[in-house]
């Protein structure tokens, strides 16, 4: 073992025994401890010999621990010593909290030793013009354990050769005006640009590596635009982990977009939109949203307009399909008044534009069906129906889910069901009984509707009965004998008598009651 390494351990482990004795109180004479004196003279080739770290020839210690481990052997010796219970002077005699105190000193004497040999070595290769990629191996900052982005330790930050790397940096590029070297390519060999933005990020919120961090994160900006980065891959880089929410006040936004100006700049024949990037990353639908909100905040209004206009654009030129963009519109979540909204009619208006591009046309009810069901669709329809201006966008959509339910084979009595007795604002309350077998069947009702067979709703039930008879003659079925299913006979007497005094409904009166008289 070398000649330092041996009088550095024998202080420190002198130092430590002694501290243990005097705070258990153990009698020990300093002066009976003599440290032999060696009186070889040393040449001045050996010395530098051993100021040597390499492998081999270059290094100092060849067949022991590395200065890296040596300094924190005495670190530990040192911790070991400051975490005991500390004496006071008033728990202490004077004399043994001297004698104390003193026999600390040669450890702390000991790593100081240990830091000029690192100073003395850092020195040598910055003499020697090692390059800083050379030194970051040398101080082993290589072997990076598994990244931890929740706490400084987990990153190359949080170790302790990297201050002295980062010191060594500045002297070299301090040293070597013309030949200076980035950071940023020696971090990128233990770290994906996407781990050390995490890196980066983490260590911008700490006091201690804020700084340089902050510098660190310019650099890499800086590399990306020398490489020609596109905007779409730069902003994956700087929103890994925020959300689409607060997107257009993020710190990390904003730098984005001067990113972005900067690389139109330089890149004036292939220049990018910001809106795209944002999309492909939080998906148009809840970016359609999210704008939709900021337009409502003095402070983005403008930004969230101009992003969301091309967000349109895009979408309308894009030959997506028709219930891609209903979503992307955030149509989905729109609710009753779906039909009268500016932004249905701009999709209404990308539907027809759509179907007569393609072959493989698309209808008005697929996409709103989708997201709002049956009954869903019921009620906007009949929202629909109170405003002049989309009656008949309400009647085409009626129209359709009536078509719907015909290919669906949906049996009348269910439409009768859906179609009258559910519909929206319909106060009929439908229940069900169980039968011996187990089965379910519908409790008659007795009270029908006033106006029943005068509705809208009747009529469009009429046609769906003879449309299905007519699709399927071998599943006929008899309006008849659906409402005596449905009604009790007092219910259904009473709508004949009331039939027959509206003059638009005396002959169903009619038709009706003679076929009750022959079931």
């Amino acid at each position: 073992m070398h000649f330092i390494y041996r009088v550095v351990l024998v202080l420190a482990a002198f130092a430590l025994f002694k501290v243990d004795s005097i705070s258990a109180g153990v009698t020990f004479n300093v002066e009976h401890l003599t440290i032999p004196r060696f009186t070889r003279p040393v040449e001045e080739n050996l010395i530098k010999r051993q100021l040597r770290v390499m492998d081999d020839n270059e290094r100092g210690f060849p067949s022991g621990p590395s200065l890296e481990k040596i300094e924190a052997m005495f670190q530990s010796l040192t911790n070991k010593i400051t975490t005991k219970s500390k004496p006071s002077q008033r728990d202490v005699p004077d004399e043994k909290l001297s004698q104390l105190l003193g026999a600390a000193k040669p450890v702390n004497k000991a790593v100081e030793a240990a830091g000029r040999l690192k100073t003395l070595q850092t020195q040598k290769w910055l003499d020697e013009g090692k390059s800083t990629q050379e030194v970051f191996q040398l101080l082993e900052l290589n072997k990076f354990m598994v990244p931890n982005f929740k706490k400084i330790e987990g990153t190359v930050f949080g170790l302790p050769d990297f201050n002295t790397w980062v010191n060594y940096v500045d002297d070299f590029n301090a040293k070597n005006p013309t030949k200076k070297e980035s950071m940023i390519p020696t971090l990128r060999t233990i770290y994906s640009d996407e781990g050390l933005t995490r890196a980066l990020e983490l260590a911008k919120t700490y006091s201690t590596t804020n700084a340089l961090a902050t510098k660190l994160r310019k650099e890499q900006i800086q590399r990306w635009l020398d490489d020609a980065q596109t905007p779409k891959y730069v902003f994956e880089m700087f929103m890994i982990d925020d959300k689409v929410d607060g997107l257009l006040t993020n710190p990390r936004f904003i730098a984005w977009t001067k990113y972005v100006d900067d690389f139109n700049l330089q890149n004036p024949t292939s220049r990018a939109s910001m809106e795209p990037p944002i999309a492909a990353h939080y998906g148009d639908d809840a970016v359609f949203a999210m704008l939709e909100a900021a337009k409502k905040v003095q402070l983005t209004e403008n930004v969230a307009s101009r992003l969301q206009a091309e967000q349109i654009k895009r979408l309308l030129n894009s030959n997506r399909s028709p219930e891609y963009v209903f979503k992307a519109f955030n149509l989905h979540e729109t609710g009753d008044n779906l039909l009268s909204t500016p932004m249905f009619k701009t999709w209404f208006n990308y539907l027809e534009s759509f179907n007569k591009k393609n072959t493989d046309k698309e209808t008005l009810l697929a996409p709103i069906h989708r997201y709002y069901h049956d009954h869903g669709v019921a009620k906007i329809v009949a929202e629909g129906m109170k405003n002049p201006s989309t009656v008949e966008l309400s009647k085409q959509l009626q129209i359709q889910r009536y078509k719907r339910w015909l290919h669906a084979e949906r049996p009348p009595r269910d439409a009768f069901n859906t179609f009258i007795l559910e519909k929206p604002g319909a106060d009929v309350i439908i229940r069900y009984n169980e039968r011996l077998d187990g089965k379910l069947y519908q409790v008659r009702l007795n009270k029908v509707s006033d106006g029943l067979l005068s509705s809208p709703e009747f009529q469009l039930w009429s046609k769906y009965l003879d449309d299905w008879n007519t699709k399927y003659p071998d599943q006929k079925q008899s309006m008849a004998k659906i409402f005596q299913a449905l009604f009790t006979e007092d219910a259904l007497a009473k709508m004949i008598m009331a039939a027959r005094n509206n003059p638009s409904t005396q002959k169903i009166a009619s038709l009706l009651e003679n076929a009750f008289a022959k079931v």
